[in-house]
């Protein structure tokens, strides 16, 4: 990741008003920061992924909990998204809260230079704050799965379209009474 220094946020070439004035409370201000633990919670929905462009998540109710630990001139961070995304499932086609809970270690360090480690992210040493916006919006998007389904036995209302499942378990049956793969299957036993 590149060197941080968060000098966009106060630079009008990069974006409008309205863009700066709402991530501006993702911003972490590190210089005067006593060392030790800090923790913060932030809340990821849609009108915070509307502020990046072409983003794959349009609707969502996500927690970020931050728990910082700050040294001289490194700080870890220990992040914790934990809500749904709005997405198409991907087994019967209806729309799902897909449930997501994930976690991930950062280290911060005030370092000039870029760094090939994506969990390692560089300060610049004269910034005195950082936003974690670009960074919540990236560990978020890479928390949805590829596979988007899970187990909404469990879900009042269950949100699947029973259309879509009739037709596939229809279809399941045609390949199983199929005797082309009876043989196949007395292959397999033997």
């Amino acid at each position: 990741m590149n060197c941080y220094n968060n000098s966009y946020l106060c630079d009008p070439k990069f974006g409008n008003v309205h863009f700066m004035s709402f991530l501006k409370q993702f911003v972490i201000p590190f210089k005067g920061l006593l060392d030790g633990h800090h923790e913060y919670e932030f809340h990821l929905d849609a009108q915070f992924f509307k502020e990046f462009e072409a983003s794959p998540i349009h609707e969502s109710d996500l927690t970020a909990n931050v728990k910082l630990n700050k040294h001289l001139d490194l700080m870890t961070v220990q992040l914790k998204l934990e809500g749904w995304v709005r997405e198409t499932c991907d087994r019967c086609l209806a729309e799902i809260n897909l449930p997501l809970t994930r976690t991930y270690d950062l280290v911060f360090k005030r370092e000039e230079g870029e760094s090939e480690d994506p969990d390692l992210i560089l300060l610049s040493p004269d910034a005195h704050e950082f936003s974690l916006a670009d960074i919540l919006y990236e560990y978020a998007c890479l928390s949805v799965p590829l596979s988007k389904i899970y187990n909404c036995e469990k879900s009042k209302p269950k949100p699947c379209n029973e259309d879509v499942i009739k037709h596939i378990t229809k279809e399941i049956d045609i390949i199983e009474s199929n005797p082309v793969w009876d043989v196949l299957k007395n292959i397999k036993n033997n």
